[in-house]
């Protein structure tokens, strides 16, 4: 294929604009993965063998073949800086040919769902007539929470009324905007050119969120306040490091996605505190690992976006291929 990494086989053994915060509250909900269990705050990588490749500069894939069916996997790592130049002629090759494009799992979710929750429930992400979401924090939350909220140049009044939930939802929407990440990319590209090729995109799976997300607002101060603390780490964090990841991405500099890369700790702990979303993300890795390998039963091609830590981390998608007989063929770190 003209321009794509030419590899030596390894056989891998065990080795957008503002919307209303309760909208934004309940995309945000349907949309981050879960954890069953608490994880570190940087993933503990995989060791993968890799090989050298001489190819030009473009975002780092993964090849996995068996017989004659293979699947080139694309791994991201998050919104990129806006205006990033990245080679979109690379994908495009990559994208030659293929039987059809998997994505993340996608939550069930209309407008009437929508609509019902927000009509329903959308006051109880604003606290009680009297209170002030920074009096009632404790002293060092409150500091911490005020030096996040002036970093990404957030006014006090914003987030008056919020509960320590919906202030954790509106920091990490203020963090994009003062990092000036660009949310539509790499998705947009791949939508575009998935269409002018005629490829199939799908999500591994589709599964429901209302209960979910209803469940949320079940949440303690208590357990809101944790969260709460949480999101202002990733501010810290994300101030740091986002827009290296998203450089590091763009010319597949693995080293440098996984030095600059990590989950939101925040979203991670609201969701490890509702069961229902838990017992979705159990499911997350496996079947992307299933679906790569019933890809790999059928003849022809497939790409596979997926996010860099339920690739690479340990026990993750690349671990439970390297026992089903696949030859995995890794770019260089």
């Amino acid at each position: 294929m003209a321009g794509l990494p030419r590899v030596r086989p390894v056989s891998v053994k065990s080795a957008m604009p503002v919307k209303p915060a309760t909208l934004v509250l309940l995309a945000f909900l349907c949309v981050l993965p879960a954890r069953a269990q608490p994880i570190a705050q940087t993933p503990e990588w995989s060791e993968i063998e890799s090989v050298t490749v001489k190819a030009r500069p473009g975002p780092a894939v993964w090849h996995v073949s068996r017989g004659n069916s293979e699947v080139w996997i694309l791994p991201v790592v998050g919104q990129l800086p806006k205006g990033l130049e990245w080679n979109r002629d690379y994908l495009a090759d990559l994208l030659d040919g293929a039987n059809a494009i998997l994505t993340r799992p996608r939550p069930n979710v209309n407008v009437v769902d929508i609509g019902w929750f927000l009509l329903t429930r959308g006051s109880e992400l604003s606290l009680p007539r009297g209170q002030t979401l920074e009096a009632i924090l404790p002293e060092d939350l409150r500091a911490r929470f005020v030096a996040a909220r002036k970093a990404v140049a957030s006014d006090e009044d914003d987030y008056r009324n919020d509960t320590p939930l919906r202030a954790g939802v509106r920091l990490a929407q203020d963090l994009g905007k003062r990092l000036q990440m660009d949310g539509s990319e790499p998705g947009d590209t791949i939508n575009s050119l998935a269409r002018r090729k005629g490829i199939e995109r799908r999500p591994v799976r589709r599964f429901d969120v209302m209960d979910a997300a209803r469940d949320t607002l079940k949440l303690t101060p208590q357990q809101q306040q944790v969260c709460l603390s949480l999101a202002v780490d990733d501010v810290q964090w994300a101030l740091a490091h986002a827009d290296a990841a998203g450089r590091a991405w763009a010319v597949g500099d693995v080293k440098g996605m996984k030095a600059h890369f990590r989950e939101s700790q925040g979203g991670n702990c609201v969701m490890a505190a509702v069961g229902r979303f838990a017992e979705i993300d159990a499911r997350n890795v496996s079947e992307f690992a299933s679906a790569i390998d019933a890809a790999l039963a059928r003849p022809g091609k497939t790409v596979v976006i997926i996010r860099l830590d339920q690739l690479l981390r340990k026990g993750a998608v690349l671990d439970r291929l390297k026992s089903s007989g696949a030859t995995i063929e890794a770019p260089a770190e």
